[in-house]
This record gives C-alpha cells, structure tokens and sequence, in this order.
C-alpha cells in the first residue's frame, strides 16, 4: 500500500506503485461488501458504462477491498472550484451520462425490486405495519423490469470530469437492473430533498441548495430531451426509489422518507396473502 489519496463514507482511497487504485474499506466492512463492489464495477466496465478496470480483492490489516484503474479526473462537485462556468453545463453532462449509462442492459446485477424486498425486512423500514409491508411487497413484484443498467447513487460526487471533458461514473456498489424510472425518482429525491453538507453553515447550506437546485434543472431538462419519461411512469417506481434511499439511514431524510413511503404504499400499494414481519 503506498500514497493515501481520498476518505470517503465507506472507504479510503490510495494510489498504488503501478499507478492504479486502491478502495479499502474501513474495518467495520465485511469482505461481502469489496466483493460486491468488485463484481458491480466489472460487469459495469464490460456494458462500457465505466472507465474503470478492476483487477483484484485484496485484505490489508483486516480491512478488505479491490485494485482498480485510476481515472485522471475531478469529480463534477469540485469542477466549479476550477472552472465556475462549468456549473452552467454540469447539469446537462450528468444527464448525457446517465442516459448512456442506461442505454447498457444486464440480468446479472441485482434485481432491484428484490433488493427492496429485502429493505423491506430490515430494521430502517420497522416504521411500517405488517400489512403495509405486506402492500408494499405486492406492488413492487408488480413492477415490469427491462433489465436497464441502474447506479442507483448517481449523483455529482461520482461522476469524474477527465482531461477530455468526458464523464465517468465511479462507486458501483449499489448498481442493480431493474426500470430506468427507479433511477429517475431517486433523481428527483437528490436534487431537492437529500442532505446536503451536515456540518456545514446555514448560509453555505443555502449556498449548495441554490446550486443543486440549477443544477438539477439542466439535469431534467436534458433528460428529458434525450430520453423522455412521464412524470406519471416515475411516480410508479417512487416508493422503491424511496425504499432504497431509507436504507442509508440518514436522520435528515427520515421524517420526509418515512412519510412519503407510507403514503405511496396507500395509493399503490397491492395486498398479498404473506405479510412481511
């Protein structure tokens, strides 16, 4: 292990001698998590919907994780601090991207509707009844699935800006195929309703709002213009984008999430014959 490079949520960062990456994770990550992540970025890389290579998991001092490529690039949240009026296009390329991205197809992700499925039994969803879990589950193994490559944490802070001006998604660990709408709703949810910065001022907070918020306008606007989906079509796929957010457990989001989650079980929900406890 050689030069530390990057922290993140999970995982830090290093470059190795020969000029790749290193993603360890932090010690309280299971082995399962490096191998998932590992998987996901490979079969990402073979659909051509990531720069990234990944070679091999490794263990360093109980810590697990897996050697990747180094994409020379700058992430789109920090590109504004190079070039400010990159924050009149940032919106228009992360649109460009995701829907290159979702043009790739694969049956050997995970089927999103089965990873909500099992959210749904987990303790961050202990809010619900079991009868609403049970109406939840219904309606989510309703949902048609065309197999679309889905990241399922698209945002500014994975997508890297190389020399050429090309973006490139990184931080496969949540990817899953299931309907382009799942990741549309989650879109919408990241652009107005997710935390921003918890530590961070007032001021500054109104600051990444105003931001987010243009941002989010060239994203959608674009979208829409390359690959057109009713707001109707996200509305559907809403509760297991939203299933999927609760997951992170963030507290900021937990008053909104749980709300809406119970109130899009209530107008979609579909009742089955076994309850989820």
């Amino acid at each position: 292990m050689s030069e530390h490079f990057a922290r993140g949520r999970s995982a830090e960062i290093f470059r190795t001698e020969d000029g790749k990456i290193l993603k360890l994770f932090f010690p309280d990550y299971p082995r399962e998590y490096a191998e998932k992540e590992y998987k996901n970025t490979k079969i990402a890389a073979s659909l051509g919907c990531t720069g990234m290579q990944v070679y091999d998991v490794v263990e360093r001092d109980g810590r697990f994780g897996f050697v990747m490529d180094c994409i020379d690039g700058v992430s789109q949240n920090d590109m504004p601090g190079k070039n400010p009026a990159y924050l009149f296009r940032a919106g228009k390329d992360l649109a460009r991207c995701h829907v290159r991205v979702q043009k790739a197809r694969s049956g050997e992700l995970d089927d999103v509707r089965e990873v909500c499925l099992g959210i749904l039994g987990e303790d961050c969803m202990a809010f619900l009844t079991p009868a609403e879990k049970s109406r939840a589950a219904g309606y989510l193994r309703s949902l048609p699935d065309d197999g679309t490559v889905l990241h399922l944490d698209f945002h500014t802070g994975n997508v890297l800006v190389d020399k050429s001006g090309e973006c490139k998604v990184i931080d496969w660990m949540t990817a899953a195929h299931g309907s382009r709408a799942v990741e549309e709703a989650l879109m919408e949810f990241f652009f107005s309703e997710a935390e921003l910065f918890p530590e961070a001022s007032r001021v500054k907070i109104a600051l990444f709002s105003a931001i987010r918020g243009s941002i989010g306008k060239g994203f959608f606007k674009e979208y829409q213009k390359l690959s057109p989906l009713s707001a109707g079509e996200i509305d559907r796929y809403r509760l297991a984008a939203l299933i999927l957010r609760r997951h992170w457990n963030i507290a900021f989001e937990e008053p909104y999430l749980t709300k809406t989650i119970r109130a899009l079980i209530a107008k979609y929900g579909v009742e089955e014959k076994e309850t989820i406890e």
